[in-house]
């Protein structure tokens, strides 16, 4: 990315949900239903929708923020879907990971983006970007359990 005002953001946030990966599949591959589940304070919209879901694109708006954009670029069904984030001031990818456990289902959100926008980086010298990532990903945990609760 290259400016001189980015700030690297390598995450990894996981769950274990009691549902086999090809129930939390069923929903993580369901792109266009995100708006409806995904926490409000990140303002999920669907872009266009690919129903062989590479080349599916979304933007989110983190309250506060601006959008950036995410884009599918390739999948495992049921084992991971692959981001691409691009455009506003994120760049990087991303990836849904899901590991049986048993009967349960480990499910993996790891980033590696960068922010690369100076209002960001200086907030990011202050607050622990990676923490509210985490905070956000707890949301989107606890949305998603709700989508597969018997």
């Amino acid at each position: 990315m290259g400016t001189d005002w980015t700030t690297p953001i390598k995450t990894a946030d996981e769950i274990i949900l009691p549902v086999s990966p090809a129930e939390v599949w069923l929903v993580l591959a369901d792109i266009a239903r995100y708006p409806t589940w995904w926490p409000r304070l990140l303002f999920v919209r669907l872009l266009s929708a690919n129903p062989a879901l590479t080349g599916t694109e979304f933007t989110i708006r983190p309250y506060g923020w601006r959008s950036f954009r995410c884009r599918v670029v390739s999948f495992e069904a049921p084992v991971r879907l692959c981001l691409q984030y691009e455009g506003g001031y994120m760049g990087g990818v991303a990836e849904w990971r899901l590991e049986p456990v048993g009967r349960a289902t480990r499910v993996i959100y790891a980033m590696d983006a960068e922010v690369t926008d100076l209002l960001v980086t200086l907030v990011g010298a202050v607050i622990n970007l990676k923490g509210i990532h985490s905070y956000s990903m707890r949301g989107i945990f606890r949305n998603l359990s709700r989508q597969i609760s018997p």
